[in-house]
C-alpha cells in the first residue's frame, strides 16, 4: 500500500461519537472551580485593592502568591502572570478566586474592587504609532524592528521607469476552535500538574517553571484538542502559569486538590489572542515594460499590549514579504507596535497570510497598471530553483509552480474564465450609465445581471523554525519505544489539534516497520514520558517530528529484539548546507518551502455588494502526501478558513480596544452553507529530509485564499481592494471611492 494511500483515521470513530475525553469531560469529583478576577477598565495604574472575606475552602491568588517570577514566558517574558501595578488592556489577569461552589465564586468576584488611575487608551494602529495616552513599551511603543537588504535598491529606484505603490490592510481573525480554553491544575508530592488542551506541552512546562522558580517540579499532560489553528499554542501558557501558582497555594493547604478552569465561549472570545492586524506599504521599481527590479516594503503589525509573539511573527512576516516572487532588490522594513488590545499571538500562517496578501495584492495591481493579465504578469517573476530568497537563502529544490497551474487550470477554467469576465467587465464599463435623477450607479447592467470574477494567487511557505531555530533554540527528539511486548509506540510532545498525526505518524512508522499503523500506539504527550519534540507549530510536525520517527523508526529495525523494551531516540539535525546568521538575518531562513496555487470564482450583487463564492480550487506542493484524506481535509479546512478571513471575519475594537464581536451570534465564520468544497489536489515533489518526501503543509493551506478571493472581487467590481475582510460595506466604500 502506497503512504499515500487513505486509512481511517484512528480517533474518527470517538470523536464522531462523543466519546473523545476532551478536558472538560475529565471527572476530577473534587475539584474547585477557577475563575480569572479581570480588569474591567482599558489602561491605567491600579492604586488599591478590595478582596472581600473569603469563607472556608475559597482562595484568593495574586502576584503577591508567585514563588518564582510574575511573568509569562513566551518569546519574552514582558507579559505578567498577574498583573501588579500597571493595566494595558481591558481583561488583563489580576487574580485568581477558586472554590467548591461556582455560583459563589462569582459572587466573591462581584465583591472585589480594585482602584485605578486612568491612562487614556490607544486602541488602533495609528493610536500605537503616535504613542496617544504615552508610550506603553519603550519611548515609540514599538516592540520591535527588522530589516532586510538585498542588492541595491537606490539604483534600481533611481532608474526606474515607473513607480507602482499601494498600501494594503487586514484585520484581526479569530481563531474560533471548537472547544474552548481549559486546563485543570493541581500540587501534590512536590509535583505541579496541568492538564488540559493544549499545542505546546514543554511551553507550557517552562511558562510554569518561571513562575514556580524552586517551589516544585512541573508535569504537563496534554487532553484531546477541539482545534487549535495557534489560539492554544500561546494561551495556555498565559493560563496555565497563574493557574499553577493558585494550584499550589491550594495544594499546600489540601494537597492534590484539583482546580479546573474551563472558558465559557464569551471569555474565551473577548480574551485570548488573535491574529495580528497589519499594514504594508510597498513601492516597486519597474523598467519600461513592467519587469520589476526593486522592492520597498514597510510591515506594520499590531502586536496588542505585550510582545508576546510578536517579533516572530513580524519575522515570519518580512520573510514572506516577497512571496513566490524573484526581486532582485529588496528593502524591507518591519515593525511590531504596541496597542491597548489583548495582546495579539499566534494563529495559523504565523505572519504569512498578511505579508503574501500584501505582494500579491500587489502584484495584481502592477498587473492593471501595465495592462497585463495578472497570472502572465506574475509568471515572469517565479523562483525557481537556483535562486536566492530575501534573506539570500539557496532554493535548492525544484519549484513546480508551473506544474501546478498547470493542473489548477485544468480544474478551475482559470484561463477561459479570466478572459470572458474581463470582457463582461470591460463591457459594463462602457455601458455603465448614472441616473441623472439620484447620482446612483446604475450599473447591474446588462439586464440586471450579478457581476462575475475570478482570481488566483501563488505563493509559498516556510517551514519549520527559522534559520538554526530546530537546532539551537528548539533542540527536538522523539522516540520509538518498543515493549517487551513487542508492540511500539510513538514518544513525542506533538499533539493532534485536528490536523492527524495520531494517523499519519502511525503510517510512517508502521510503514518503516512493516506494522499495521493501527497496532502502533500513540502516547498522548506528558512531559513525564515524552522526549521534547518541540511545540505542534510551524508547519514542523510532519516534515520534522515524522522525519525524527522516520529514522527512529529504521534504527529500531535495524537492532530490533523480540521480547525486550528497546527505545530509539532521534535528535534534529540541519540538513547538510543549510546556513543561518540570526543576528543578520542572512541565509537559509526555512530548510524547505511549500508551494501553492489558489483560484477562486465569485459573483457580486450589484444592488447589495454581497458577494457569492461560485468555486474555489487549491494545487499544492506538500513534498508527499502521507495520506490523501488527511491532506484534502486539511485543504478544505484551510480553504474555508482563508476565504472567512478574507470575505465575512469582522472582529473591531471600541474606543477602549475592547472587542466588539465576542459571541458566534455576531463573529461569523464560514459554514457549510457559506462556501462550496474546495477542489483540491497535490503534485508530488518529494523533499529529501522529509518522512517518504513530505514537507510542512498545516498554515500553506491558509495562506493563499484570500489573496484569490479579494483578486476575484477585484475584478467583478472594477476596483482595487487592498484591505480585508471584504464585507459588502467595505466593498461599497471601495466602488464609491472609485467612483
Amino acid at each position: 500500500m502506497s503512504i499515500t494511500t487513505p486509512i481511517p483515521r484512528v480517533d474518527a470513530q470517538e470523536k464522531a461519537a462523543g466519546a473523545a475525553a476532551y478536558i472538560a469531560d475529565f471527572d476530577y469529583a473534587t475539584a474547585l472551580t477557577a475563575r480569572f478576577y479581570r480588569s474591567d477598565f482599558p489602561r491605567g495604574r491600579i492604586t488599591g485593592r478590595y478582596i472581600p472575606e473569603l469563607p472556608s475552602g475559597y482562595y484568593w491568588v495574586d502576584h503577591t502568591d508567585v514563588p518564582g517570577k510574575n511573568a509569562v514566558v513566551l518569546i519574552k517574558d514582558d507579559l505578567p502572570a498577574f498583573a501588579e501595578e500597571e493595566i494595558r488592556y481591558r481583561g488583563q489577569i489580576i487574580g485568581i478566586l477558586c472554590g467548591p461552589d461556582p455560583l459563589e465564586v462569582d459572587r466573591l468576584l462581584r465583591e472585589v474592587a480594585i482602584e485605578y488611575e486612568p491612562i487614556e487608551p490607544a486602541p488602533t494602529l495609528d493610536d500605537g504609532i503616535s504613542c496617544k495616552g504615552g508610550a506603553m513599551h519603550g519611548e515609540d511603543n514599538v516592540f520591535a524592528r527588522l530589516a532586510l537588504d538585498r542588492g541595491d535598491v537606490d539604483t534600481a529606484f533611481a532608474g526606474a521607469t515607473k513607480i507602482v505603490e499601494g498600501t494594503y490592510e487586514t484585520g484581526f481573525q479569530e481563531q474560533l476552535y471548537m472547544e474552548p480554553q481549559g486546563l485543570v491544575s493541581w500540587f501534590e508530592g512536590g509535583t505541579v500538574v496541568v492538564h488540559g488542551s493544549m499545542q505546546c506541552p514543554y511551553y507550557v512546562k517552562h511558562s510554569v517553571e518561571v513562575v514556580m522558580g524552586d517551589a516544585a517540579r512541573t508535569r504537563i499532560k496534554a487532553a484531546v484538542i477541539g482545534g487549535g489553528f495557534g489560539g492554544k499554542e500561546d494561551y495556555p501558557e498565559i493560563m496555565g502559569a497563574p493557574l499553577s501558582v493558585a494550584a499550589l497555594k491550594v495544594g499546600r493547604a489540601e494537597p492534590g486538590r484539583p482546580l479546573r478552569m474551563i472558558f465559557d465561549r464569551t471569555e474565551d472570545m473577548a480574551f485570548t489572542s488573535k491574529r495580528h492586524p497589519s499594514r504594508t506599504k510597498i513601492r516597486t521599481a519597474h523598467d519600461e515594460d513592467g519587469t520589476i527590479r526593486g522592492i520597498e516594503s514597510e510591515v506594520t503589525l499590531d502586536g496588542g499590549a505585550y510582545e508576546t509573539y510578536s517579533l516572530i511573527v513580524l519575522m515570519r512576516a518580512i520573510f514572506h514579504s516577497t512571496g513566490a516572487y524573484h526581486i532582485p532588490n529588496a528593502k524591507i522594513r518591519g515593525r511590531a507596535v504596541a496597542t491597548t488590545t489583548v495582546p495579539s499571538g499566534a494563529f495559523r500562517g504565523f505572519g504569512a497570510p498578511q505579508s503574501l496578501f500584501s505582494i500579491e495584492m500587489h502584484m495584481q495591481k502592477c498587473a492593471r497598471t501595465f495592462g497585463v493579465e495578472p497570472l502572465a504578469y506574475r509568471r515572469r517573476f517565479f523562483q525557481k530553483k537556483g535562486d536566492r530568497t530575501v534573506t539570500g537563502g539557496l532554493l535548492r529544490d525544484e519549484v513546480i509552480l508551473d506544474r501546478l497551474l498547470v493542473r489548477l487550470d485544468e480544474m478551475s477554467g482559470y484561463g477561459e474564465k479570466q478572459k470572458r469576465y474581463a470582457a463582461e467587465a470591460a463591457e459594463r464599463r462602457n455601458a455603465s450609465v448614472v441616473d441623472a435623477g439620484s447620482g446612483a450607479h446604475r450599473a447591474r447592467g446588462q439586464g440586471g445581471a450579478l457581476w462575475r470574477g475570478i482570481g488566483i494567487s501563488v505563493f509559498n511557505h516556510g517551514a519549520g523554525f527559522t534559520g538554526d531555530g530546530e537546532q539551537r533554540i528548539i533542540k527536538g527528539k522523539a522516540a520509538v519505544h518498543k515493549r517487551a511486548d513487542d508492540v511500539v509506540e510513538i514518544r513525542c510532545a506533538t499533539t493532534d489539534m485536528g490536523q492527524g498525526p495520531k494517523t499519519t505518524f502511525r503510517k510512517v512508522v508502521g510503514a518503516v516497520l512493516d506494522i499495521v499503523p493501527e497496532e502502533v500506539v500513540f502516547v498522548e504527550p506528558d512531559t513525564d514520558i515524552c522526549p521534547d519534540s518541540g511545540p505542534t507549530v510551524a508547519s514542523r510536525t510532519m516534515m520534522v517530528v515524522g522525519f525524527l520517527l522516520q529514522e527512529a523508526a529504521k534504527e529500531l529495525k535495524a537492532t530490533w529484539t523480540p521480547g525486550e523494551e528497546q527505545t530509539v531516540t532521534r535528535a534534529y539535525e540541519m540538513p547538510p548546507g543549510m546556513a543561518w546568521d540570526q543576528n543578520a538575518l542572512d541565509g537559509d531562513a526555512y530548510a524547505a518551502f511549500g508551494w501553492g496555487v489558489n483560484a477562486c470564482e465569485v459573483e457580486v450583487d450589484p444592488v447589495t455588494y454581497e458577494v457569492r463564492v461560485v468555486h474555489a480550487w487549491g494545487v499544492y506542493d506538500v513534498g508527499k502526501a502521507i495520506d490523501e484524506r488527511v491532506v484534502n481535509g486539511q485543504i478544505q479546512g484551510g480553504m474555508s478558513q482563508a476565504l472567512g478571513y478574507g470575505a465575512i471575519e469582522k472582529l473591531h475594537v471600541d474606543e477602549t480596544g475592547t472587542f466588539l464581536q465576542r459571541t458566534m451570534a455576531d463573529y461569523i465564520i464560514p459554514t457549510a452553507l457559506d462556501f462550496p468544497r474546495t477542489g483540491a489536489d497535490t503534485i508530488d515533489n518529494p523533499y529529501t529530509y522529509g518522512p517518504f518526501g513530505a514537507k510542512g503543509m498545516g498554515e500553506m493551506v491558509h495562506d493563499g485564499g484570500h489573496m484569490a478571493y479579494a483578486a476575484a472581487v477585484e475584478q467583478a467590481i472594477g476596483a482595487a481592494c487592498p484591505r480585508i475582510p471584504l464585507v459588502p460595506e467595505v466593498i461599497m466604500e471601495i466602488r464609491n471611492d472609485e467612483t
